[in-house]
């Protein structure tokens, strides 16, 4: 028997969950990024609430960070304007239900100086971003 032949007779398996005996946190984030996206409310840059403002040198306000003593990712965005509510919502659906952290920069005028959201979502946030127009 060759190679081939004893590759193509492997019966391969799936994986099993234990999912009795995951830890009530791990039980509760496997929910939380399981759950089936909603559809994105925005298609254009004209009908959306907010406005994200690219860099000095023309790229989109996307990157990833890792912050003390943490080996765990957060994408970071910045130069929001608007309604940045709207703007969390949203993203939440394209980082699939992730914990997003809002910093506020200034109230006055309605800007935010950056929002986070833990986990690498850089290429995905940035295509929803180019999608979108911004």
């Amino acid at each position: 028997m060759n190679k081939t032949q004893v590759l193509k007779s492997l019966v391969l398996r799936q994986p099993k969950e234990n999912l009795k005996r995951l830890h009530p946190v791990a039980q509760q984030k496997r929910e939380q990024y399981s759950q089936v996206p909603e559809p994105l409310q925005y298609k254009t840059r004209e009908e959306s609430p907010f406005r994200v403002l690219r860099s000095q040198n023309g790229n989109l306000p996307v990157y990833k960070k890792y912050f003390a003593r943490s080996e765990v990712p957060r994408t970071v965005v910045r130069h929001i304007e608007g309604d940045v509510n709207e703007f969390i919502k949203e993203l939440r659906k394209v980082c699939s239900n992730a914990d997003v952290i809002e910093k506020v920069q200034d109230e006055t005028l309605d800007q935010v100086g950056r929002v986070e959201v833990n986990g690498s979502h850089t290429i995905s946030v940035r295509k929803w971003l180019t999608q979108i127009g911004f």
